[in-house]
């Protein structure tokens, strides 16, 4: 079989990449290096598995995709390019929200090129969204019949707008060409490889401020913001488990639904690293969500029960003591 992998250098990109290879895939990988790394995937290369250095953002490349998809003839897109790392949030809204829109768009539009060159072109396409899209849940744990919304007056649901606009356009644009679906809501994942500044997220942003020196931890707001976990390798197994099932034209949220306080979060990590949990408690960022949890009955309805790896074990994991 083959898949692409938008965004396929990238830590949950690579990681997904390397196990379809495993799973006996051939795949190409689009990637525009921007916060994917060639090394993270150099060792995957061969003749059967290709990268390609696409900018998908650039409407001028939707000639090029559709080349591609049409020579490739993938059965699974797996899409997850995107501008990632709450930071850039904050930093560049206006380029997070410009870019990982028309990167969507400008995939489905390449898609629907495709289909106009060659009516018989056929796959399904698997959309990385985001937990983001809840906002501030009106309940907990989420499912994905709650409502999603985006607060315009805070710059950092300039992703949360960008995925929203992105599930659209995969539901609508799919369902004119007669192409299958699934959109994934993602809570939070983690594991080796994770960009560890400010830019990535905040296992890792933890872990890589305390190695290098940093001490007491400096948290936004007071701790109190509830996040859930999923270590990488369990995201990806559902996510192809889920791709490879019958289901079709779905959302469904993937994660793990065991919640934490990022102080506890905190405190964890530094036991685990023999130091004496210290924090200092900076400005609470605006729009920063109080707590995020999925509801995963409906994606283990599909590929049934799993045992997900425990955050004690993943943070061992991480800190290579595993």
């Amino acid at each position: 079989m083959n898949a692409i992998i938008t965004g396929g250098a990238g830590f949950i990109g690579s990681y997904l990449s390397k196990e379809l290879i495993q799973r006996g895939f051939n795949i190409a990988i689009w990637d525009n290096l921007f916060r994917g790394k060639y090394s993270n995937i150099k060792e995957l290369l061969d003749e059967n598995n290709l990268f390609f250095n696409i900018d998908m953002s650039k409407y001028e490349n939707i000639g090029q995709m559709a080349d591609l998809l049409l020579t490739n003839e993938p059965e699974y897109i797996f899409h997850y390019a995107a501008i990632n790392g709450t930071q850039y949030f904050y930093d560049i809204p206006a380029t997070v929200l410009e870019t990982n829109a028309n990167i969507t768009y400008n995939l489905m539009l390449a898609l629907r090129e495709a289909k106009r060159r060659q009516n018989t072109f056929h796959t399904k396409i698997i959309y990385a969204s985001s937990s983001e899209v809840y906002g501030e849940p009106l309940s907990l744990p989420s499912k994905e019949t709650d409502i999603t919304y985006v607060v315009t007056s805070h710059i950092r649901d300039s992703y949360a707008a960008a995925k929203l606009i992105g599930e659209f356009y995969v539901k609508l644009i799919s369902e004119e060409l007669g192409l299958e679906w699934i959109t994934l809501r993602l809570f939070n994942v983690y594991g080796p490889k994770m960009i560890g500044t400010k830019y990535g997220q905040v296992i890792p942003e933890f872990i890589k401020r305390l190695s290098e020196g940093e001490y007491p931890l400096s948290v936004y707001g007071n701790g109190e913001h509830m996040r859930s976990f999923c270590y990488v390798t369990d995201n990806v197994n559902n996510t192809i488990e889920l791709a490879l099932s019958s289901t079709k034209n779905e959302i469904f949220n993937i994660g793990n639904d065991h919640e934490i306080s990022i102080l506890e979060l905190g405190t964890l990590i530094m036991e685990k690293m023999q130091l004496t949990p210290k924090f200092i408690f900076l400005p609470e960022r605006e729009g920063d969500h109080k707590r995020r949890c999925p509801d995963t009955t409906k994606i283990h309805a599909v590929i049934g029960p799993r045992k997900y790896i425990s955050l004690e074990d993943g943070l061992e994991m991480m800190l290579g003591k595993h």
